[in-house]
């Protein structure tokens, strides 16, 4: 397993100049979390390419910048907002392609639901067949407040997917849930294709590795057991920690964790 940083840590810092500075912390596994829709295509894609390219970046997972409005737009109930978004998606697989880049992160729909579960998978179905026609890994994220959340809804998912369910598993926002990410981790490692790693504890439920109470080898050990084969990236929002330079030395701490 790799270990790597996502650019969602820096932010408000622009995705290119976040990952630049990434690059220049040693660090060549991330995620990249796009937060306009400007750096999917253009010259600001041609910037995050050539960032890659200089320093043999490998983009792990691609997280888009429109997850807030997945339930209006994606999973909601007027038919031409699901046609944009479908297409939305499309320009999102291009610049996945361009990134050299092969799963895609959705938080889905969040609460109050319009749709019914049944509804709610089948639209999940019509994106993941078209994400995997170009080449490109749907994976649901468990996202607290979201459908996602619950193991069931994620069991029926699975169930009614088959092999196009896949997940990202989500320390923190399984905290947030109430759900044991141990118990996430043992049920489906095998669907398991992408981490956010974070520490959590009485200190506040998205922290630096080792700062919280979270077993961080537990989980790795639990996912190789269980079936696990992908990678992950730490996952921390800037107000959490306070020097940048400390993210390289986070995930070098997780990578260690991985390696038991």
């Amino acid at each position: 397993m790799q270990i790597g940083i996502s650019t969602s840590c820096l932010y408000p810092l622009p995705t290119d100049e976040a990952l630049l500075r990434l690059a220049q912390m040693d660090v060549r596994e991330v995620e990249i979390f796009f937060n306009a829709g400007c750096e999917t295509r253009g010259s600001l894609l041609r910037e995050l390419c050539a960032i890659r390219e200089a320093y043999g970046i490998r983009v792990q997972a691609v997280h888009p910048y429109f997850s807030f409005a997945e339930s209006y737009t994606l999973f909601g109930i007027y038919p031409r907002r699901v046609q944009d978004a479908m297409e939305l998606y499309k320009g999102l697989c291009e610049a996945c392609r361009a990134l050299d880049c092969d799963k895609l992160v959705l938080h889905g729909e969040k609460e109050p639901f319009s749709l019914s579960a049944q509804a709610y998978i089948e639209r999940f179905a019509a994106l993941a067949e078209q994400t995997r026609g170009d080449g490109v890994l749907l994976t649901q994220e468990n996202v607290v407040r979201f459908r996602a959340a619950e193991p069931g809804f994620l069991r029926q998912m699975r169930q009614e997917l088959g092999d196009l369910f896949a997940m990202t598993l989500d320390v923190k926002q399984a905290a947030r849930s109430g759900v044991d990410p141990l118990s996430l981790a043992r049920e489906f490692a095998p669907q398991i294709a992408h981490l956010h790693l974070s520490d959590h504890g009485p200190g506040g439920d998205c922290l630096p590795p080792g700062t919280g109470a979270f077993d961080f080898r537990a989980l790795f050990a639990t996912l190789y057991t269980n079936g696990f084969s992908g990678d992950g990236v730490l996952e921390l929002y800037s107000s959490c920690f306070d020097q940048k330079d400390i993210l390289p030395s986070c995930a070098r701490k997780l990578q260690e964790f991985s390696e038991i």
